[in-house]
């Protein structure tokens, strides 16, 4: 009795890659770390819009809180840390990820390059958040454009034990009580933020990094610029993905904080109308975040295609053409696929969370 032969590994696009012949680190081109200032622009857009066409310094005075409103308080309070907690066990995920690829698969120079990026990405970002040098038009912390004397009003009820006599926080927190606790937390987790959000942002353009001193006029060189390619494909959708995460998080984090001293208000009107502004506000923050989304995906996402296409010329040349079937890059006629849907929920997905937190109360969060 003779045992049945091998079934033949089946054919097309569902056949894997070949193994890489030879494995080095990445390198990234200067050059493509200039996408690093295009996210920087949209930033600075927004919060000159802000600053320019808004409000920030909108003035609530004599607000009358309801008759429950320490108790309203501190369940506000809890939500917005359980948001927080969150939103910072994200980032330090994201932060370390970005971390562990860019040691483990690029070379000193490239990470170099990289951090020089992040660096300046971080400051921009902070100068919005936490420095406000003199140079800025106006302040554009929410609490600012929704009414800062509300929130002190609100918020400053709240007792806080770090800011009791012998508390940890006793000298800083200034009679402030709550409103304090907000300031304080938010203004250490923009660090945390700015981190996370440059991390995703280069660990995208990282995505364009290619393999040091690679021939392609051989076989073995182009198995593996076709792995380094279906590399840089998977590394541009996990780092979307990420980026949805963390600003989907971020929007959370932010309504939680918006809608903090809402439900303190006693006037009906004057509370249904704060409710509206929060809505409107965190609406402009989802298309802000939406296009910061957009300004670092799409042009790697070309850059890649184009690279995709002259790869696969080049391997039917030599008669590879199996090498490029599963590189397909960006491409509009995908859009009803699967993918290209998961992809454009990323990139919505802050404005989907800003509108769900419009219209639908979130009970977990707000």
């Amino acid at each position: 009795m003779t045992d049945a032969p091998t079934p033949t590994p089946p054919q097309g696009d569902a056949e894997p890659l070949p193994q890489p012949v030879m494995s080095a680190k990445l390198q990234i081109a200067p050059r493509y770390l200039l996408i690093l200032l295009l996210p920087v622009a949209v930033l600075t857009a927004s919060e000159y819009l802000l600053g320019t066409f808004g409000d920030t310094s909108l003035l609530l005075p004599g607000v009358e809180l309801a008759p429950m409103a320490p108790l309203i308080e501190l369940n506000g309070r809890y939500k917005f840390l359980a948001a927080l907690f969150l939103f910072v066990a994200v980032t330090i995920t994201l932060i370390a990820m970005f971390s562990f690829e860019l040691y483990a698969r690029h070379t000193k120079r490239s990470i170099c390059f990289t951090l020089v990026g992040i660096v300046g990405v971080i400051l921009v970002s902070l100068s919005f958040s936490t420095f406000e040098p003199d140079w800025m038009p106006a302040s554009f912390e929410s609490q600012s454009l929704l009414g800062e004397d509300l929130f002190h009003t609100a918020l400053g009820i709240g007792n806080l034990p770090g800011c009791l006599p012998g508390g940890a926080l006793e000298a800083a927190c200034d009679g402030m009580g709550a409103f304090f606790a907000m300031k304080y937390l938010l203004d250490h987790v923009n660090i945390l933020t700015s981190l996370a959000a440059a991390a995703i942002i280069a660990g995208m353009v990282l995505s364009l990094a290619q393999p040091v001193g690679l021939d392609r006029r051989s076989k073995s060189a182009l198995i593996s610029e076709a792995m380094t390619l279906q590399n840089a494909q998977e590394s541009t959708q996990r780092y979307l993905y990420c980026a949805g995460v963390l600003l989907t998080t971020g929007m959370v984090l932010m309504l939680s904080w918006m809608k903090w001293p809402g439900p303190m208000i006693a006037d009906p009107d004057l509370r249904h109308a704060h409710d509206q502004v929060v809505s409107s506000l965190s609406m402009f923050r989802g298309v802000t975040y939406t296009v910061l989304i957009l300004s670092f995906y799409m042009p790697v996402s070309l850059i890649l295609k184009v690279r995709i296409e002259r790869f696969k010329q080049a391997s039917a040349s030599v008669g590879e053409t199996t090498l490029g079937r599963r590189l397909e890059g960006f491409d509009i006629r995908r859009i009803a696929s699967m993918d290209a849907f998961k992809s454009m929920i990323a990139i919505a997905s802050p404005i989907l969370a800003s509108a769900i937190g419009s219209f639908v109360d979130l009970s977990v969060f707000q």
